[in-house]
């Protein structure tokens, strides 16, 4: 059988400058980087501030919900998945035609840990966490935004069992090499040490 993309998948067009054609008229790449973050971490608040807002399935229709909220006023694709492959540096992410063939196996790991009968201790949950963020980033369904959406997404799952993770702890940036020894190495280990560096109990 071959692999088709989503039916709502997108090829977002650029402005002269590569910058994303956007919902605000910005053609300036900087000026758009500012007013994204600023409105991006508005919608974040809210999100956190009301579980109520979206769907807590923890699938990937979940996901999409959250890349909807954070980049609905930017952003006519916002929450739709890419129709085109995407490559960062030495990491190759899922290729679009095979984003529907891995949605099951990407979004067991986080529905899994959301159906736990029983609480899981912190060092348990960094490393479930890690397992969890480790395959949605290999995944990077999004043309822009995946990591802010699946660091609110794991925020999210992390809650379940009333953990919090404060990401502010980590330095702009230090979370790309552990992520990088997934894609290269297989090795969720870093991820899981920078987790259990930032979660917390909140029970």
């Amino acid at each position: 059988m071959v692999d088709t993309v989503f039916f709502d998948s997108v090829t977002p067009v650029y402005c002269k400058n590569k910058t994303f054609e956007n919902l605000l008229g910005i053609i300036d790449s900087k000026e758009l980087s500012k007013i994204e973050a600023n409105i991006t971490a508005i919608r974040s608040i809210e999100l956190f501030q009301d579980k109520d807002l979206i769907p807590q399935t923890f699938g990937f229709d979940h996901l999409k919900a959250i890349h909807f909220h954070l980049f609905q006023d930017i952003y006519s694709w916002a929450g739709k998945p890419r129709a085109y492959d995407m490559k960062k540096g030495d990491d190759t992410f899922t290729p679009a035609n095979l984003l529907p063939r891995y949605e099951s196996e990407v979004f067991t790991r986080s529905i899994d840990y959301f159906n736990r009968e029983q609480r899981p201790s912190i060092s348990e949950s960094s490393e479930l966490l890690a397992s969890c963020l480790g395959i949605i980033n290999i995944y990077h369904p999004f043309p822009e935004g995946n990591g802010r959406a699946q660091r609110i997404f794991l925020s999210s799952l992390a809650g379940v069992f009333e953990y919090s993770l404060s990401w502010g702890v980590l330095v702009p940036g230090e979370i790309i090499g552990p992520l990088k020894n997934i894609h290269q190495e297989q090795n969720y280990k870093p991820l899981e040490n920078q987790i259990r560096r930032i979660i917390s109990d909140e029970s």
